[in-house]
């Protein structure tokens, strides 16, 4: 197993939309446009997990600022919590292939995105359902932050946090 950087124009790019395809049970036109649409944003970075010629596992994000949807849409709902967006990142995607899951591959690409971030904060968003998601980003140092976020779906949503860079010891809450 190896963990490359994401390139919208790599090799591996179709493959790891078939990917997210499969998890997700989504459209492949309207994945790849949203993935090269993100990967123009501020400080984007993401990597692949690869397994012989297969992809694994992905994983992206990039840093968090007024106007984009998806910052607005937590801004509005954060309302006193506002201080995670003000240096953040957003953990946008995360997946892996359920042959390879309960392999550590998640983790590593959590760690491996984190690593050399500048923001103080990373946030994500899943759904309220997902108890396995919820409990693995737990152990990796998340924490629930709003619950009852629908993000222009019908289903509800939790935010959760954690920080990356405690500056001048200033704690944020949760």
């Amino acid at each position: 197993m190896k963990i490359i950087p994401f390139r919208v124009q790599g090799y591996y790019f179709n493959k790891m939309i078939a990917l997210y395809c499969s998890i997700f049970g989504t459209d492949p036109i309207g994945m790849k446009k949203q993935f090269q649409h993100h990967s123009k944003y501020p400080n984007f970075e993401g990597y692949l997990a690869i397994a012989g010629h297969q992809v694994a596992g992905y994983i992206y994000g990039y840093t968090s600022i007024k106007g984009q949807y998806y910052h607005d849409l937590l801004e509005s709902h954060l309302q006193s919590d506002r201080e995670w967006l003000k240096d953040c990142m957003e953990l946008v995607e995360l997946g892996v292939h359920p042959q390879y899951r309960r392999q550590g591959i998640a983790k590593q690409l959590i760690q491996t995105l984190l690593q050399n971030r500048r923001e103080k904060t990373a946030l994500l968003t899943t759904r309220k359902d997902n108890h396995q998601a919820i409990s693995f980003y737990k152990r990796q140092g998340w924490v629930v932050i709003r619950e009852g976020f629908y993000p222009n779906v019908p289903h509800e949503y939790i935010i959760m946090g954690k920080v990356i860079k405690n500056i001048h010891g200033k704690k944020l809450s949760t």
